[in-house]
């Protein structure tokens, strides 16, 4: 009997689990964030600074269509100066499975002058490291986009014209 009674509540609690599931699966939310890239170029060490761009992709020339990303980074001092050390891309929109994008990163690790707050070189060294990301919309592809991220906090636009660099 007391078998009987545990099965039949394994099998109640089993039933509620999967219409709770199905309840959250059937309305995916439209900020979403999923990560579609992730990167750790060195070591993170104890003393990492962490940083958020938040932007804008344009899909196609005529800009009908925009999914918004996340770019995340760490930086850490190495070297002799601030280094890129690790690199996320979130998609924000991802519960909507019309959009999709990939993105790569190149780690430059030489200190060199780089972005200030203006968006010009200034006079204070880091590593560097390019984003680019690229995506797709049914059969539309992105225009293609880079950014530039350093170990500053600093990047230039993902925009297709390059702006001021923000912290």
């Amino acid at each position: 009997m007391k078998n009987s009674i545990y099965f039949l509540s394994a099998l109640v609690v089993l039933a509620a689990c999967r219409e709770s599931n199905l309840g959250t699966q059937s309305t995916p939310s439209a900020t979403a964030r999923v990560l579609r890239y992730d990167t750790t170029f060195i070591n993170i060490a104890q003393r990492t600074r962490a940083y958020r761009y938040v932007t804008t992709l344009r899909v196609g020339k005529q800009a009908k269509v925009t999914v918004p990303v996340e770019i995340d980074w760490t930086s850490t001092m190495q070297a002799g100066c601030p280094q890129v050390a690790s690199v996320q891309v979130y998609q924000l929109s991802g519960g909507d499975r019309r959009t999709s994008i990939t993105a790569k990163a190149v780690r430059q690790a030489a200190c060199l002058a780089g972005l200030g707050a203006d968006g010009k070189i200034g006079t204070a060294t880091t590593g560097t490291a390019s984003v680019s990301i690229t995506g797709q919309l049914k059969d539309v592809q992105f225009l293609p986009t880079s950014c530039l991220l350093n170990g500053l906090g600093y990047h230039d636009s993902l925009s297709y014209t390059k702006a001021a660099a923000r912290r």
